[in-house]
């Protein structure tokens, strides 16, 4: 059996993550990134197979796809999440999300992989009101979601299931929560909104909630839909959703510092954020926080995640563990400037321990 897996976009922060865990799981995996050299930031010590390549160059895509039985494909233009929309960003952002996938399937069925399982998004299905929403739920419409990242990952999924039809290659989606977890490096939206409160940077904030998940529940995610995931599905993986009241309350009860004084409703965060929008533009800078930014938190969405649960076997690790397990990693990184405040934040973390739930 061919234990070698290519994991496309291994250096980030789901790829980092899905690379350890399948390490543990005892598969040979292979970092293939524009720059795969990344992965020793991330996991310093552990000897990888890497491969350079950008998804658009397909000679060099073939070759390092060349070998591995299964591809994850983990990549992606992240940059884009919840930012502001222009004709210009989201003609680069489909070529890079959409074309650059279909590049991945293409060349993964061509050198004999025999299934790709592929990161996607939560965001991309909604329902309004209090139903919960399922993998068979419609896309957002763009009168309340005009957001480049998602309207991109809409195209993504029409995109692999056209070529699952037309076809017959095994893909799988999986479509994670906000992802929260060690090792992200970047940070993502969510692990930069975690250092500036552990820095003290973060003295307000929205009301309104988020859909979360631990990265290493999503890695098992990729891992178990090698084998057990049915061909041509998708599977929500989200854990629950915590208004931002409820998660820094968690932040605080882990690390004693205190929560943001104030949490304004969007009738206000949605004129600032375009004012901050209208402000980067002028000055030719990135937007504090964007309207998209806002819309997401203050859409009502709850997910439900029964067929991970029951067809992957998943088990969500508890909420604290994860918020705990991100915090130790930014701090033994040396990325919170308030590590004398949080000296008593090591022996509780050694001493509840951070063991991830398990997969059954």
């Amino acid at each position: 059996m061919n234990h070698q897996v290519a994991v496309v976009g291994g250096s980030g922060f789901l790829g980092s993550n899905l690379v350890a865990e399948l390490i543990q799981a005892g598969f040979t995996p292979v970092v293939i990134a524009r720059r795969p050299e990344k992965i020793a930031e991330v996991l310093p010590g552990l000897k990888v197979e890497t491969r350079p390549a950008d998804w658009a160059d397909l000679d060099r895509l073939r070759s390092a796809l060349r070998g591995c039985a299964v591809v994850h494909c983990v990549a992606g233009a992240v940059r884009e999440v919840y930012g502001s929309s222009s004709s210009d960003r989201f003609r680069a952002t489909v070529q890079e999300n959409v074309q650059g996938l279909l590049n991945v399937l293409r060349t993964a069925r061509e050198v004999g992989a025999r299934r790709v399982v592929v990161a996607s998004t939560c965001v991309i299905r909604y329902r309004p009101g209090s139903v919960l929403i399922n993998e068979e739920s419609p896309l957002p419409d763009p009168s309340v979601l005009d957001d480049t990242y998602v309207r991109t990952k809409a195209a993504q999924d029409a995109a692999i299931k056209a070529f699952v039809q037309e076809t017959a290659f095994q893909v799988i989606s999986i479509m994670p929560g906000g992802v929260v977890g060690p090792r992200d490096a970047g940070p993502s939206p969510l692990g930069q909104s975690l250092l500036d409160f552990l820095n003290g940077r973060l003295p307000v904030g929205i009301q309104g909630s988020f859909p979360i998940v631990d990265v290493r529940d999503v890695a098992r995610a990729h891992i178990v839909a090698m084998d057990r995931g049915v061909p041509g599905r998708s599977y929500l993986m989200v854990a629950r959703t915590v208004t931002l009241c409820e998660w820094f309350a968690v932040l605080s009860r882990i690390t004693g510092l205190p929560t943001p004084r104030v949490f304004v409703p969007a009738s206000i965060a949605l004129p600032a954020a375009r004012l901050a929008e209208i402000l980067a533009q002028v000055t030719h800078s990135v937007p504090v926080f964007t309207c998209n930014q806002i819309q997401q938190l203050v859409l009502p969405r709850h997910y439900d995640s029964s067929r991970a649960q029951r067809e992957l076997g998943i088990v969500f690790t508890p909420l604290e563990t994860t918020a705990r397990d991100a915090i130790q990693w930014y701090v033994e990184k040396g990325r919170v400037s308030q590590t004398r405040e949080l000296v008593p934040l090591a022996a509780n973390m050694h001493d509840a321990g951070s063991s991830p739930g398990a997969d059954k």
